[in-house]
């Protein structure tokens, strides 16, 4: 899992993607590499690659529309 990186392996990881992004013929592989790098960056300038929701807390809330 990714939950528990560090900064520097963040980076570690963004450079993983950007050389295999730069080295790839295929297109869509391309586009998810330099994606998953630009991702891997934003998490190690945020200083912390884990979940950004609190723990427990519901993904999505179900509610009754009102009639």
């Amino acid at each position: 899992m990714t939950d528990a990186l560090t900064s520097q392996e963040c980076l570690d990881r963004a450079k993983m993607h950007e050389r295999l992004a730069s080295t790839t013929a295929d297109a869509s592989a391309r586009t998810m590499h330099q994606a998953m790098a630009s991702e891997f960056r934003r998490r190690a300038q945020a200083g912390s690659s884990g979940p950004t929701q609190a723990p427990g807390a519901p993904v999505v809330e179900m509610f009754q529309p009102a009639q």
